[in-house]
């Protein structure tokens, strides 16, 4: 974790946390794991916040895991101090903090690279090529690896057999983390999961977010992120879809303030290249003609918008319909060159530069080059305005897009899963000839000026923007937003809060109990379960265009 700050201000947070947490009774029993491997201090506080508010509800003790190596702090980490970690943890109530990092180190020292015998090859195989196409940000492995990949997984070896004893040995009544990929943190999901630990799955966005996994609900030996799109699809249709008549006036004030807000799914967009301000057809087709003229194609063609996936971005966690997220795009490149009756405008992944130094976007339209139909452009040389305004369908393999979107009338195909894959906003692909099938037919249809969008995968993906940005977004006045940043505001607030909050009452621990008790697998600010109280919480009349 980083200083941000400067020390005397750190030290009055961790004044202010240990009042705080000093009160509680100690506890020998159980144990709450709480990750802490993340530089930014808004992930560690959320993981401590969430992992004290179960270990009240289990009457658990709170054990801290930490570290990190030379290739995390060389790919990730502007600045990684495990000690400010230890001061953190231990204001905030930890019983234990563990370095996992150093005990991997041990482990390698004294018995090599021998992995668990418990852990499966193909996961730790998946788990092993992850992590190395993430640390050196490639789109993919050289059929020939060299000392470096050697070395590496002979670490995330390691990592499997740490995780495996620690949590034998702490017997953990849940795992809270903000990753659940790569090897220091995703190998510790995969032996909670295989130990039947509930996983929480913090997220970094919002007031407080967060995933559960119960080891009840998982329907195989699939993934977090695969047995987690299941689960929050039947959540969705079980608590979300049968109260929309209720919902909507609030989904529909999401949306409109979604146009230019600058939260997630829309993270990366900052200025007004963020904001959607059209408000009718005919600014629309003002705005695409511009578009069109300005790069060369055809306005009276259909726009199919490909977005490009940061290419090196936890591969293979989840369901894919190709080998990788580099495959993917390469392919699709290779059928929008064939496909000349549509214009086709492939999109880098604005963030591109953070997860590949291989130029794999150029190399890509270096291929197709001097095709009139086809456009490879940076995603931030548009506005949000242009952009919404140009296209027609999206095409991505998991992005954030392929729940924008559609709430917006635009439909998207998607080539892999996201967590809210199977709640119904999109086409999602089962297959590589089923991708094909629909790509042929977004094609055919929007050729006759039809379009892929049914009018209820756009009432669902509305109602999915105001589950993510609202209904599952649980307020508290002890953690200040995420969009407060990571700086001196951010630590004041914090330490001001735990001066002043008490734990009575509070929002985070009443959602926590409820995830916990009814084992859903988000929280929520809302009670689903008493129609009447959410009818009177929700925004009774809105509109949006």
């Amino acid at each position: 974790m980083r200083l941000v700050g400067g020390e005397e201000q750190f030290d009055r947070l961790l004044a202010a946390a240990r009042a705080y947490w000093d009160r509680r009774p100690s506890r020998s029993g159980s144990c709450v794991v709480a990750e802490a491997m993340h530089q930014d201090i808004r992930v560690v506080v959320r993981n401590l916040l969430l992992a004290n508010a179960i270990c009240d509800l289990t009457s658990s003790r709170l054990v801290v895991l930490t570290g990190t190596d030379r290739e995390w702090r060389r790919a990730l980490w502007e600045e990684f101090e495990v000690e400010r970690v230890r001061r953190l943890a231990q204001a905030f109530g930890a019983a234990e903090i563990v370095d996992v990092h150093g005990l991997a180190d041990r482990r390698l020292a004294e018995q090599g690279d021998t992995p668990s015998e418990r852990v499966g090859r193909a996961m730790l195989d998946a788990l092993e090529t992850a992590t190395l196409v993430r640390l050196d940000r490639v789109p993919r492995l050289p059929d020939v690896e060299d000392e470096h990949h050697h070395a590496r997984r002979a670490r995330t070896r390691a990592f499997s057999a740490v995780y495996d004893r620690l949590f034998t040995e702490l017997a953990p009544a849940a795992l809270v983390t903000s990753h659940v990929d790569y090897d220091q943190w995703g190998l510790a999901v995969e032996t909670a999961m295989r130990m039947d630990i509930p996983v929480v799955h913090a997220q970094s966005t919002g007031s407080l977010k967060a995933y559960t996994l119960f080891p009840e609900a998982r329907q195989g030996t699939g993934t977090f992120r695969e047995e987690l799109t299941r689960e929050v699809a039947r959540y969705f249709d079980e608590h979300v879809w049968p109260h929309r008549d209720a919902i909507m006036p609030s989904a529909e004030l999401v949306a409109w303030r979604a146009k230019e807000n600058l939260g997630r799914p829309s993270w990366w967009r900052a200025g007004n290249i963020s904001s959607f301000e059209v408000r009718t057809e005919t600014e629309r087709r003002q705005i695409r003609q511009h578009g069109c003229d300005r790069f060369g194609i055809d306005p009276d063609r259909p726009v199919f918008t490909v977005f490009n996936h940061a290419v090196s971005d936890a591969v293979g966690t989840n369901l894919e319909v190709f080998e990788d997220l580099a495959e993917w795009f390469e392919e699709t490149a290779a059928f929008a060159a064939g496909e000349e009756s549509v214009n086709w405008l492939l999109l880098d992944h604005p963030n591109q530069h953070r997860y590949d130094t291989t130029g794999h976007f150029a190399s890509v339209a270096a291929r197709h080059a001097g095709r009139s139909h086809l456009v490879f452009a940076p995603s931030l040389s548009l506005s949000k305005n242009m952009l919404w305004s140009m296209t027609d369908l999206g095409v991505t393999v998991r992005g954030s897009v392929s729940n924008e979107l559609p709430a917006f009338g635009i439909p998207v195909i998607q080539a892999g899963w996201s967590e809210w894959s199977g709640c119904g906003l999109s086409h999602v692909a089962e297959t590589r000839s089923d991708y094909w099938r629909l790509l042929a037919e977004a094609v055919t249809r929007h050729l006759k000026g039809e379009s892929m969008l049914g009018p209820e995968q756009r009432e669902r993906a509305r109602l999915w923007l105001w589950l993510y940005r609202s209904g599952a977004d649980v307020p508290s006045p002890l953690l200040p937003h995420w969009e407060m940043g990571d700086g001196e505001d951010y630590l004041r607030a914090l330490a001001v809060a735990m001066r002043h909050v008490e734990r009575d009452g509070d929002p985070l621990h009443t959602a926590v109990r409820r995830m916990w008790e009814r084992r859903e697998p988000l929280l929520s600010r809302l009670d689903f379960r008493d129609p009447e109280g959410l009818a009177a919480a929700l925004t009774t009349s809105r509109s949006a265009s």
